[in-house]
């Protein structure tokens, strides 16, 4: 599995240089971004292939665990789909990060942060999940892994489906 970091997230976990991102299977790949309401600072992470998204709240120490948190993210984005975490995670393997997944991907990222309403984030909660179940599973948008419009947990749960019935 591949975390695909922008520059802004870079810099903020002092990452040093990443290396470039690997063509592979598009559902394995994550890209982050940085979403700032004044001081308030947030984390959205969004699957590369299907937008599939969690989002949390950052204090200044997080940043220096950005894999770990990253890590996190992608299991509770998996929940919130209603799919089997720990089962992604077996099949996605070992994660490391990189540069982000492609301007197609990351421009879903950035349509993801423009869509945060102020008003609905609750900053008294770490994970976002009122956000997170609409993005995710209210939300008909376009993504880089399918053609059209369609719901990012529907299109996450056809995509590991049909990639769990490949492997096995």
């Amino acid at each position: 599995m591949e975390i695909g970091l922008t520059e802004v997230v870079r810099k903020m976990a002092s990452a040093g240089t990443l290396p470039a991102a690997q063509e592979g299977e598009l559902l394995f790949y994550w890209d982050l971004a940085r979403v700032d309401f004044g001081q308030r600072k947030l984390l959205v992470a969004s699957n590369a292939a299907t937008r599939l998204c969690a989002i949390t709240r950052m204090a200044a120490a997080d940043w220096r665990h950005i894999d770990e948190v990253a890590l996190r993210l992608v299991e509770d984005a998996v929940s919130c789909a209603g799919l089997d975490a720990a089962r992604y995670l077996e099949l996605a393997g070992e994660a490391r990060l990189s540069k982000t997944h492609g301007r197609r991907a990351l421009g879903c990222v950035n349509d993801l942060s423009r869509m945060l309403d102020p008003a609905r984030i609750d900053m008294a909660e770490k994970l976002q999940w009122r956000e997170m179940e609409l993005l995710n599973c209210k939300l008909i948008s376009k993504c880089a892994g399918h053609e059209g419009y369609g719901v990012p947990a529907e299109r996450f749960a056809e995509d590991l489906r049909a990639l769990i019935d490949r492997v096995e």
